[in-house]
């Protein structure tokens, strides 16, 4: 008795599985009516509009193409950031806006011996001279025991001194208040 009353009849699985078939069956066919759905092209308006964006978007590219770019240099705000000295791993590299110097900008860092790696030895800040339309900078470095002239010059990415080190641009500082994007 017990075993006729629990289990399924042959036909009553068969109706399971049928109704289960079934709601696979409607769910693939929603979704692939709804991919088909997403190609569907726009309507005349729509098209209209489309083609609208793009011969703007071409004058555009093309006005943009005709102007000269604006080199490297002409703000101060280019120089802003932190940087990567390979002299000095893991010490801190940062060029900022700063008032309270008669230049208006430096360097504010720290050394290590040689590198920062369990932690700033000598901080230190070093005025920064910018010179308009020019891809160098001038840093006194007096201020760490170094030279007060050392010319640093932009190059792909980063500032090469005279004596080979180049300091890779990390990442830069808001131009508006050379703060911390």
């Amino acid at each position: 008795f017990f075993l006729t009353q629990t289990c399924l009849s042959a036909d009553k699985i068969s109706a399971v599985a049928m109704r289960s078939r079934s709601i696979v069956t409607v769910g693939v066919v929603g979704l692939l009516g709804f991919g088909v759905l997403c190609f569907v092209p726009p309507s005349e308006q729509g098209v209209t509009s489309a083609r609208r964006a793009a011969l703007l978007g071409a004058v555009s590219a093309v006005t943009l193409a005709g102007q000269k770019a604006e080199a490297f240099g002409k703000n101060p705000s280019d120089w802003l950031g932190y940087y990567k000295d390979p002299q000095h791993p893991m010490c801190p590299r940062k060029i900022k806006y700063d008032p309270a110097v008669k230049t208006g900008m430096i360097v504010e860092g720290g050394d290590g011996n040689p590198g920062c790696e369990k932690k700033v030895l000598t901080p230190f800040r070093a005025p920064v001279t910018f010179t308009p339309d020019s891809d160098s900078i001038t840093i006194d470095f007096t201020s760490k025991g170094g030279p007060a002239d050392v010319v640093g010059k932009w190059e792909n990415g980063g500032i090469v001194f005279p004596d080979g080190n180049k300091w890779k641009k990390l990442f830069g500082l808001s131009a508006a208040t050379g703060q911390d994007i």
